[in-house]
C-alpha cells in the first residue's frame, strides 16, 4: 500500500503545487503547504483503500489549505461566511466551496437534498464535481442560461432552508443510480436482473452494504427515509439473495461495479489491443486453411455469414490460459425463483464519457441444450432482439427438437414450419426449406477449429500475461470485498477474453474495423451470429 501511496504523491504533486500557488501569494508558504498537503495524502493513502483517487486528493488538499488557513492567526486570508454574500454564479471559488469544507457541511448537503432533481444535478456538477457552467450545460443538454438561473434559484433555496438542521450525508442528497444490471448464469421465474432492483431505493440500500454489514436503524441513516421502507425492501431483497442476513446486520450479495476514467481506459486499451490480435490472426487462418467448405459446415453457404457465428461460438468456447480455480457453482447464488446467476451491477455516471462501443445493443453469450443439439448465440446491433425474459430453458426445448428434427430430414407440419420461419431458423427456397442458421456438427472440424481458437488466443493471452494480471488486480481487484462477493469476483476474473461480454463486443469491433467482416442484409439479421452445434 506504501508504494501504491507513494505513486499517487508523485502522480499528483505538480498538479497540487499549481493548485497551491494559485491560492496563495507567499512562495514560501506554497512550498509548505504544498509539502503539508503531500504528507497528508500519504499517510491516508497508506492505511485506507480509496476508490476515487482523484476526488480524495482534492478533498485532502482542500481541507489541507483550509486548515492551513486557520492555524495562521497573521495570514492576510479571511474564511469567514457571510450568507448576504454567497454568489453561486462565481467559478468553483464561491463561498459554498468553504462552506463544504467548514463545520455545516452536513446542513449544506441535507438542503441539497430538498432542491429539484435539475437544481441537484447543477448544484452537484458545478460544485462536487467543479465542471464550468459550460460543460454542465452541455452534460445536461440545456442552455447556458437556464445553467445560471439554476444555480441562482438553488442559492435562494439553499439560504431559506439554512436555518433548518438534519443529520444527512451524500447518498442522501445525491443517490447513486444503476446504469446497467447483468448476470452471468441462468434466470428464474422474476426474470432479468433489474426486476429485482427497479426502484432507486433497492439501488441505494445495495450500494451502502457492498462493503460492510449494517443494520436497518444504520442504512436508513445513511438514505435519510424511514427505517419503515428499508425493513420492507430488504425483507425482498433477502428472499432472492441479493443480500445477506447476519442476526441484525445485512451485506450486499451481488457485484457493483463504479466506472471512473481509469478504469474505462484501462479496459478499452486492454481489450483493443489483445482481442484485435486474436481475432484478426483466427479469422485469417480460418479462411487460408479452407475450413468455411468443410462439409462438418451447414446451413447458408455465405462466407461472411458464416464467420459471424464461427468467429464468435469459437472464441467463447475455446480455453484459454487462465487456471480455473473456482467453478461457477461455487460463486453463483440460487435464487427463491429458480435463478443461478452472478448479479453484476454498474454505477451510473454521467460525468464519464464511455466509448461508443459500450453504449450498443448487446446481449450475450447465451445458449440452450438437450441430449442432440446445442443452441448458441449473441445478440448486438447487426441482429435482431432474439433474447428477451422469456428466452431459454424450457421455452426453447421445443425448437431444439424441431431443429433436430428438420435437420435429420424429417417432414414437419404447417404450424411447425411457420415457427421455424418466424424464428428465422429456417427459409423458404422455392418449394423447399434450407437451414438459415449456421450448423456445426460435432467432429473433426469442430475439434480442428477449437484447436486452432485455443492455440491463437493463449498465444497472444501469454505475450501479454503481465498486462493481464495487473489488470485483474488494479480494476477487478477483489481484496477489500467481503467473503460473499470476493469469490464472485474472483470467478468473473477467470472469465476474461471467454464467453463474456466485453470479449465478445471487441471481437465484433475489431473484425468490423479491419474489414473482414461486413454488414448483413436485413433478411440475415434474424439469423445472424445463431450456431447450431449438432451432436
Amino acid at each position: 500500500m506504501k508504494n501504491k501511496a507513494n505513486e499517487t504523491v508523485e502522480q499528483y504533486i505538480d498538479r497540487i503545487y499549481a493548485y497551491v500557488k494559485k491560492r496563495v501569494a507567499n512562495e514560501a508558504d506554497v512550498e509548505d503547504i504544498t509539502q503539508e498537503i503531500a504528507l497528508n495524502l500519504y499517510r491516508s493513502l497508506c492505511v485506507k483503500d480509496v476508490e476515487n483517487v482523484e476526488g480524495f486528493v482534492w478533498v485532502v488538499a482542500k481541507n489541507t489549505l483550509t486548515n492551513f488557513y486557520r492555524g495562521n492567526a497573521k495570514t492576510k486570508y479571511n474564511l469567514s461566511i457571510d450568507e448576504g454574500t454567497m454568489d453561486f454564479a462565481d467559478e468553483k471559488e464561491s463561498a459554498l466551496n468553504n462552506l463544504i469544507h467548514r463545520e455545516n457541511c452536513e446542513r449544506i448537503q441535507q438542503e441539497i437534498a430538498y432542491l429539484s432533481k435539475i437544481q441537484r444535478k447543477v448544484l452537484i456538477l458545478y460544485y462536487y464535481e467543479e465542471k464550468k457552467q459550460t460543460e454542465i450545460a452541455k452534460i445536461l443538454d440545456v442552455p447556458l442560461g437556464t445553467v445560471k438561473w439554476h444555480l441562482n434559484v438553488a442559492k435562494a433555496e439553499m439560504k431559506k432552508g439554512m436555518e433548518k438542521m438534519r443529520n444527512r450525508n451524500e447518498l442522501k442528497f445525491n443517490p447513486i443510480n444503476f446504469s446497467n444490471v447483468g448476470m452471468s448464469g441462468g434466470l428464474g421465474t422474476v426474470g432479468y436482473p433489474i426486476n429485482f432492483v427497479r426502484s432507486a431505493l433497492s439501488q441505494n440500500i445495495l450500494y451502502s452494504i457492498q462493503k460492510e454489514e449494517l443494520t436497518v436503524e444504520q442504512i436508513a441513516d445513511l438514505l435519510g427515509v424511514s427505517p419503515v421502507y428499508v425493513e420492507s425492501e430488504l425483507e425482498y431483497l433477502e428472499e432472492y439473495q441479493l443480500v445477506l442476513r447476519k442476526k441484525n446486520n445485512y451485506l450486499c450479495n451481488i457485484l457493483i461495479d463504479e466506472e471512473t476514467e481509469e478504469n474505462i481506459h484501462a479496459t478499452e486499451k486492454l481489450y483493443e489491443t489483445i482481442t484485435g490480435k486474436i481475432a484478426n490472426r483466427l479469422f485469417d487462418e480460418i479462411v487460408q486453411g479452407g475450413y468455411l467448405h468443410s462439409d462438418d459446415i451447414v446451413g447458408p453457404k455465405d462466407e461472411n455469414f458464416r464467420m459471424w457465428s464461427l468467429m464468435f461460438y469459437l472464441l467463447a468456447t475455446s480455453e484459454n490460459g487462465f487456471q480455473k480455480k473456482i467453478s461457477f457453482q461455487e460463486a453463483a447464488t440460487i435464487r427463491a425463483d429458480g435463478g443461478e446467476n452472478i448479479i453484476v451491477a454498474s454505477v451510473e455516471n454521467e460525468i464519464i464519457e464511455k466509448p461508443a462501443l459500450w453504449n450498443e445493443y448487446f446481449c450475450g453469450p447465451c445458449w440452450n441444450e438437450n441430449e442432440n443439439v446445442i443452441l448458441w448465440l449473441i445478440d448486438g446491433e447487426w441482429t435482431e432482439k432474439r433474447v428477451n425474459e422469456h428466452y431459454g430453458g424450457a421455452n426453447i426445448e421445443p425448437e431444439l427438437r424441431l431443429l433436430k428434427r428438420f435437420t435429420q430430414g424429417e417432414e414437419l407440419s404447417v404450424d411447425e414450419y411457420v415457427l421455424m420461419l418466424e424464428k428465422g431458423y429456417i427459409r423458404k427456397n422455392g418449394d423447399t426449406f434450407k437451414l438459415a442458421i449456421v450448423g456445426l456438427r460435432d467432429g473433426e472440424t469442430k475439434k480442428k477449429l477449437l484447436s486452432l481458437a485455443k492455440q491463437i488466443k493463449n498465444s497472444v493471452l501469454e505475450e501479454y500475461q503481465e498486462a493481464i494480471d495487473e489488470y485483474r488486480r488494479e480494476v477487478l481487484g477483489s481484496a477489500y470485498l467481503p467473503k460473499n462477493t470476493k469469490i464472485q469476483r474472483d470467478f468473473t476474473s477467470q472469465q476474461l477474453f471467454g464467453a463474456e461480454g466485453m470479449f465478445m463486443r471487441y471481437i465484433k469491433d475489431a473484425l468490423v474495423k479491419s474489414g473482414r467482416l461486413k454488414d448483413v442484409s436485413e433478411e440475415q439479421r434474424r439469423s445472424v451470429s445463431e450456431i447450431l452445434i449438432l451432436k
